[in-house]
């Protein structure tokens, strides 16, 4: 596998390797903690005796905080099903991991427009997801991309991303021959910190509602 969008397409399946788990229990936790919180709070409403703005309300958050939930499972579940549906032959049998598929990728875009930012997210990616071993000595580059940026550390991010997603898709042939870098990743990114953050705020809500109805 020597050829760039074979290479790309490697390091996608393996990204979906690492995070199949890990996202799949997040997606569980989240679910569980979501419908506990709804059924608490159809609970609490239609057992008051007045069913207030406060009732509409808490009803209101398990929706809203579902909203990243939902998007995230589905682009999850899109990205799984493109990096693994057969897109020719399969011209090596070599099983590399995550991080030497990256390292591949990096030293593959050199010199093209827009390998920085593949550089710098795949480092990102390579130093924060695969277990402690894993890794290439790329601290220092990952921190400087952490702690710059004139809109703050998520926009800088975000941006980072889109120019290295619209590189990578260049380099990988476009659209057709690598449809799983059709969505936009800094979607799937944003509703992933949202499904992180949903499972701890919909389980303090599932536990006010619980201590609620008990003490009523």
């Amino acid at each position: 596998m020597s050829a760039l969008p074979d290479s790309i397409g490697a390091f996608a399946r393996g990204v979906g390797r690492v995070l199949r788990v890990p996202t799949g229990a997040m997606l569980v936790l989240a679910t569980a903690a979501l419908t506990l919180a709804t059924l608490l709070a159809v609970v609490n409403a239609v057992t008051a005796d007045t069913l207030t703005a406060g009732h509409v309300v808490v009803l209101a958050l398990p929706v809203v905080l579902a909203v990243p939930v939902v998007v995230f499972a589905i682009r999850r579940r899109r990205w799984f099903r493109l990096t693994t549906r057969s897109t020719g032959p399969v011209v090596s049998t070599e099983i590399l991991s995550p991080d030497d598929l990256a390292d591949r990728v990096e030293e593959q875009m050199r010199g093209q427009p827009g390998a920085e930012d593949v550089q710098v997210v795949l480092d990102a990616f390579t130093e924060s997801q695969l277990p402690a071993g894993y890794g290439g000595g790329r601290r220092g580059r990952v921190n400087r991309w952490l702690g710059s940026g004139r809109l703050g550390v998520v926009g800088y991010a975000l941006g980072r991303v889109e120019k290295a997603q619209r590189a990578l898709l260049v380099a990988a042939g476009g659209p057709v021959q690598a449809p799983y870098l059709r969505d936009d990743l800094r979607i799937s990114g944003l509703a992933l910190i949202g499904t992180l953050l949903a499972i701890p705020l919909a389980s303090l809500l599932a536990i006010i509602l619980a201590l609620v109805l008990l003490s009523s």
